[in-house]
């Protein structure tokens, strides 16, 4: 019975596979799979049995308590001060350049965009307006603060009539994620201290999160990544800071007598503090009576204490990815650590680039897209150029120099308008001036020039006779006597009309040394003996 079935499996199979792959898929009203179709069938780690809830937003290895652990970090941002200066030169960074929408065909060449259609246009009211209270300067600058102290970032998106008309920063560390067991957001709740509480649907919120290992719903922050060397700091400041207030006190070992009493030990305790202890205090000698004996068991560790803090500095500028030049401190030779302008590169490629384009592709995809529904227009963060001037104008000059740039685009990187003959790629030659509407006339003059052996009488190129003239050959002057001018001894005199100058020069030819100038002396000597015959 079994062989039975089998071979009528085997017999229909080819059938079904053929039905199936002449099913149409039937995608939603804009050409994409439908959510039920793209559904997932894995689950995200860290979520419990069920989805997460606003009590349990489960959490992995990040704890249960997560308001309470996003708090911890908030309040090392504003007490450490490398984890706040890496984070604010990361955020100004990124945004010093503003937002704004450009045409996504640019081509940067000086070509000009197309009218902005409406929506186009809404969309830019919205970024220069999008709430009473803040700017979209803020904003960005609020969601990367909170991208690298919390691993995730809020936007509230108010809609009116089919399109975004507002948006609002929210508090990472009351924000809760409702969500499936497979990890699908269907809600998100804001819940504060003050148990004040608000519910969004999960097209009302823009939410950013940094990179986490295995997955979730949550980002993992630079700074969880650097508490470590954070928490060594900010410990090592704190002994620092005590040993300051009392006045750097040297570690003493005591030996009181016998005979005092616990008494006198605790009052000569307290005279010690008073007396001794605090800046004020600072060099007062340590007196003792009885046969009291004082020694200073170890000398300050200020210095070591410096060393640590320094030590744990580096470690939390590599964990941000800023270099010790973007946040005030200066290294000495700069051993190893490149130019200063290799640096910022750096910092603008490995740390800025990629927080801009988490921040860009979500605001494109819920804004952009969703939002205003735009095709061919494009949100983009402007970047600062921070570059010397003068080797900002020496690169566009040997780029324009080579061909690598034509003339108009280099005007339009400097907001000048293009000019006739400037769409041509030429490279310059450094011995001539020549106008850029003649370039192509020059050039092919060259060519012509290199190749004249084979042109022919009458070689026409833009007009131009092109046919290079023969060498002149050398014409001896004839020399002749000038009135007044005596003959040379044994040599025979000028012919009759000569100029001054080829007198002198046929006189100075004879009386100084023709070794001198041979070429000079050999031309005369010719001239010589052409007119001895």
């Amino acid at each position: 019975m079994g062989a039975v079935i089998d071979a009528v499996r085997r017999f229909t199979r080819p059938f079904a596979e053929d039905v199936a792959e002449a099913a149409p898929t039937v995608y939603a009203g804009n050409g994409r799979p439908t959510d039920a179709q793209a559904q997932r069938r894995g689950y995200e780690y860290g979520i419990p049995r069920g989805g997460t809830t606003e009590t349990n937003q489960g959490g992995g290895d990040l704890g249960g308590d997560r308001r309470e652990q996003l708090q911890q970090m908030y309040q090392v941002y504003a007490t450490c001060t490398w984890s706040s200066a890496c984070v604010d030169a990361i955020a100004r960074t990124v945004t010093a350049g503003g937002l704004y929408i450009d045409w996504a065909s640019d081509d940067q060449e000086g070509s000009k965009a197309p009218a902005r259609p409406a929506e186009v246009i809404r969309l830019q009211q919205l970024i220069d307006y999008c709430n009473p209270y803040e700017d979209m300067q803020q904003l960005l600058r609020g969601m990367i603060t909170d991208l690298q102290v919390a691993g995730d970032a809020y936007l509230e998106v108010v809609w009116f009539l089919g399109e975004p008309i507002a948006l609002y920063s929210l508090d990472a560390a009351s924000m809760r994620i409702i969500s499936d067991e497979h990890g699908v957001v269907t809600e998100y709740v804001q819940v504060t201290e003050d148990s004040q509480k608000a519910s969004f649907k999960p097209d009302e919120i823009i939410h950013v999160s940094m990179d986490t290992p295995r997955s979730g719903l949550h980002g993992m922050s630079p700074t969880e990544k650097a508490i470590l060397p954070i928490t060594t700091w900010l410990y090592a400041s704190g002994l620092l800071k005590e040993t300051m207030r009392k006045g750097d006190p040297p570690m003493l070992h005591i030996d009181m007598p016998d005979s005092m009493s616990d008494n006198a030990i605790r009052r000569w305790l307290h005279q010690f503090r008073v007396r001794v202890l605090g800046p004020k205090n600072k060099g007062e000698p340590i007196i003792t009576q009885g046969g009291a004996h004082v020694t200073e068991l170890q000398p300050s560790k200020l210095v070591d204490l410096q060393s640590i803090k320094t030590q744990s500095r580096d470690e939390i500028l590599s964990e941000y990815g800023v270099p010790p030049a973007l946040v005030g401190v200066i290294e000495s030779g700069n051993l190893g650590g490149g130019t200063g302008d290799s640096q910022r590169k750096t910092f603008l490629t490995n740390t800025c680039g990629p927080i801009a384009s988490l921040i860009l592709e979500k605001l494109n995809f819920f804004l952009t897209k969703r939002g205003f529904g735009i095709d061919g227009w494009t949100l983009k963060l402007r970047e600062v150029d921070m570059r010397d001037s003068l080797t900002i104008e020496q690169i566009r000059d040997i780029r324009i120099r080579n061909g690598l740039w034509i003339l108009n685009r280099g005007r339009a990187d400097i907001g000048e308008p293009p000019v006739d003959g400037g769409d041509d790629a030429v490279l310059i030659d450094r011995q001539n001036l020549v106008l850029w509407r003649d370039i192509a006339i020059m050039s092919k003059a060259i060519i012509a020039k290199n190749a004249a052996p084979g042109l022919q009488a009458g070689a026409l190129i833009d007009g131009i006779d092109m046919k290079p003239e023969p060498e002149p050959q050398p014409i001896p002057p004839q020399l002749a006597a000038v009135p007044g001018q005596p003959p040379v001894p044994g040599q025979p005199p000028a012919p009759p009309g000569t100029p001054a100058e080829s007198v002198y020069d046929w006189q100075h030819y004879l009386d100084e040394d023709q070794d001198e100038e041979p070429d000079r002396y050999e031309y005369f000597d010719r001239l010589r003996r052409a007119l001895a015959a």
